[in-house]
C-alpha cells in the first residue's frame, strides 16, 4: 500500500516527498481517534476469549512469513449461545516508520473482518478496532480455526512492527437482550484476487433444498498504485494522449458484479476508502479516513434468485470487476459470504424466479476534454437501474421477494499542470428496495447511501528550489434504512458522517508540516441519537 500522496503519484507522478515521515508533526502524535459511534454493546453475562496476544508482525514475506497468525476459536462453554452479540475487538500498537498495511481476520474461513493499520510515529501509538461479527454466529457456535493476515516489511528504513491482540466476546441473551436473528447456514467463495488479465473468478456451491432466503456480502478493495486510487483514474483516452507521464487509467468508476449461474443478480460500487497513507499522511494523523479501520462489507439480496438454486445441485457464484489495471501488483482482493435462511417447517422449498431486469454492467459515459501538455478535464456518469422478482412455496406460504436496485455515480476532474494541480468531485447516490409479500404482512427495506468526495491538490516550485504542498479533502457517508410493515414504519436508522482533513508541506526557505481536521458523526437508531464532533491541529485534539 503506497504510502503519501500515492493517489497523486498514481496519476502524475510529480510528488517532491516520498515515504511515511513519522517526524511530521514531531517525535509523536495523538493516538487515532474517531467520532463515529462506538457498538453499543449488551449489559448480559458476557465472555472474552483470546485468540492472540500481543503478536508481532514483522516481515510477511519471509522464509518464513510471519503471517498469517493461525490460531483457534472455542465458543465458551460459559456463555453458551444464541448470543444477543459478538463482538471481535482488535488492540494494536507500532513504532518508527512504517507503511499503512491491509490486513484481513477470518474464522472457519471466513473472512469477517477486512481493516488496515495507521501509520506510527516515532515514539509509538496504540489503536483499537472493535466489529460486529455476530451474524457469523452459524460459525462462531463450533470450534473453528482463526487467521488473522498482515503482511508487513521492516528493513533499515521501515522500522515499525505491529502488536496485535484480539479477542471475541460473547454476550448472552436475555429478556431486554434477546438472541440475535442469523441464518442458518454460511457458505463462502473463499478469498478472491482479480486482475485485468483475470477480472473473474467462480466456485460451485451446494445450497440447502429448504432455503428460504439468501445474502451475499462482498468483502473487497483495491490494491497497488493505481487500483487502490481507482476513483481518482483518467480515462484511458486521456492516458494514450499523455504518455510518459504516469497517469492511472480505466477512468475512476468501478462496479464489481456478483452473478449466480452467469446471471448477474448485484452489484457493488465500492466506498473510495482512503488508507493513513493516501495523498498526505498529514491528513489522518491522528484521525483515519472513513472506514479505513473497518472496511465496509457490501450486502447483495440474493432471495429472487432462490427458486434456481433448489435442486441440490451445485450452482456457480462468481464475482468480477469491470475494470482494472495492467501493472502486476495491481487487482481487486476480497470474499463473498453468503448467508442462508432455511424453512424450519420444510425438507423441501420450491420456487422461481418470475421477473429478471438487471443489467449485465453499468451503463457507464465520458465527457473528455484534452488541454495540451498532461492537463485535461473529464466527466464520468454510470448509473444502473435494476429488478428482479421471484418467489418460493414455504411451510408458511407462497413467500415473493422484490429487489430494487437504482444506483448513479458522478465524477468531474480538472487536471493541471501535469499533475500537479487536481481537482476532484465524486459522488453516488445508492438505492436498494427489497418488498416482500405473502406468508405475513407486506414487507418494504430501503436503504439509501449517499457518498460525497472531493479533493484539491496543489503542489509548485519557484525558481530558488521552494517548494509548497496544500491538500484538502471533504468526505462523507451519509446513509438511511427504513423497513415498513404495511403503512407502519417498523424500524428506521440513519448515520451522517462527514470528514474535513487539510494539510499543508513546504520545504526550502522554510520548513512547514501542519494539518487539521473536522469530523462529525450524527447517528439516530433503536439506540436514540448520537452525535459527536472532534476537531485536530496538527497531529492533537482541540478542546
Amino acid at each position: 500500500m503506497r504510502a503519501l500522496s500515492a493517489a497523486v503519484l498514481a496519476l502524475a507522478a510529480t510528488l517532491l516527498t516520498g515515504g511515511p515521515a513519522h517526524a511530521d508533526f514531531g517525535s509523536d502524535y495523538h493516538n487515532p481517534i474517531t467520532a463515529a459511534k462506538p457498538l453499543t454493546r449488551p449489559d448480559t453475562k458476557a465472555c472474552t476469549v483470546e485468540v492472540m496476544h500481543d503478536q508481532q508482525f514483522r516481515n510477511g514475506y519471509g522464509n518464513p512469513p510471519d503471517t498469517p497468525y493461525a490460531a483457534s476459536l472455542t465458543p465458551p462453554a460459559d456463555c453458551a449461545g444464541p448470543w444477543s452479540k459478538v463482538v471481535l475487538d482488535l488492540h494494536g500498537s507500532v513504532a518508527g516508520r512504517q507503511f499503512d498495511r491491509l490486513f484481513t481476520v477470518r474464522v472457519g474461513g471466513y473472512e469477517v473482518m477486512m481493516s488496515s493499520t495507521p501509520e506510527p510515529s516515532q515514539d509509538g501509538i496504540e489503536w483499537h478496532a472493535e466489529r460486529d461479527v455476530t451474524r457469523y454466529a452459524p460459525v462462531l457456535n463450533t470450534p473453528q480455526p482463526f487467521e488473522f493476515d498482515l503482511p508487513n516489511v521492516t528493513d533499515s528504513t521501515y522500522t515499525g512492527v505491529f502488536h496485535v491482540s484480539a479477542t471475541f466476546t460473547f454476550y448472552t441473551a436475555s429478556a431486554a437482550w434477546p438472541a440475535a436473528r442469523t441464518a442458518d447456514r454460511l457458505l463462502t467463495t473463499g478469498a478472491f484476487t482479480l486482475t485485468q488479465g483475470a477480472p473473474s473468478t467462480a466456485k460451485d456451491l451446494v445450497f440447502p433444498q429448504n432455503l428460504e432466503s439468501l445474502t451475499a456480502e462482498v468483502y473487497a478493495r483495491g490494491g497497488g498504485a493505481c487500483e487502490e486510487f481507482a476513483y481518482a483514474s483518467a480515462p484511458d483516452a486521456f492516458v494514450q494522449a499523455n504518455p510518459g507521464l504516469g497517469y492511472c487509467g480505466k477512468g475512476p468508476f468501478r462496479e464489481l458484479r456478483l452473478s449466480v449461474d452467469g446471471r448477474v443478480a448485484g452489484a457493488v460500487w465500492p466506498y473510495p476508502v482512503i488508507y493513513t497513507g493516501g495523498w498526505d499522511p498529514l491528513l489522518w494523523r491522528p484521525t483515519p479516513g472513513i472506514f479505513a479501520f473497518d472496511l465496509p462489507a457490501y450486502q447483495v439480496d440474493l432471495t429472487p434468485y432462490v427458486g434456481l438454486l433448489l435442486d441440490g445441485r451445485p450452482h456457480s457464484v462468481s464475482i468480477a470487476v469491470n475494470q482494472a489495471e495492467s501493472q502486476s501488483n495491481d487487482a481487486w482482493t476480497g470474499q463473498v459470504n453468503l448467508f442462508a435462511t432455511v424453512d424450519h417447517g420444510s425438507a423441501r422449498t420450491t420456487g422461481g424466479l418470475t421477473q429478471y431486469q438487471v443489467a449485465p454492467e453499468a451503463a457507464v459515459g465520458t465527457a473528455l476534454t484534452d488541454q495540451g501538455g498532461g492537463s485535461g478535464r473529464w466527466t464520468v456518469t454510470a448509473s444502473r437501474h435494476d429488478l428482479a422478482r421471484g418467489w418460493v412455496q414455504t411451510s408458511h406460504g407462497r413467500v415473493t421477494t422484490e429487489v430494487r436496485g437504482d444506483l448513479t455515480f458522478r465524477s468531474g476532474q480538472q487536471l493541471k499542470d501535469r499533475g500537479n494541480d487536481l481537482t476532484l468531485h465524486n459522488g453516488a447516490e445508492l438505492t436498494w428496495t427489497t418488498a416482500s409479500w405473502g406468508g405475513g404482512p407486506h414487507r418494504v427495506h430501503t436503504v439509501h447511501e449517499s457518498e460525497p468526495l472531493e479533493v484539491t491538490y496543489r503542489v509548485s516550485q519557484d525558481a530558488a528550489g521552494n517548494s509548497d504542498q496544500r491538500t484538502a479533502m471533504d468526505l462523507g457517508y451519509h446513509r438511511t434504512d427504513t423497513t415498513a410493515t404495511g403503512a407502519h414504519v417498523a424500524a428506521y436508522s440513519s448515520v451522517d458522517h462527514t470528514l474535513r482533513p487539510t494539510a499543508h508541506r513546504h520545504n526550502g526557505d522554510a520548513t512547514v508540516r501542519t494539518g487539521s481536521s473536522a469530523e462529525t458523526y450524527r447517528s439516530t437508531d433503536a439506540d436514540g441519537s448520537y452525535s459527536r464532533t472532534i476537531t485536530t491541529v496538527d497531529g492533537w485534539p482541540t478542546p
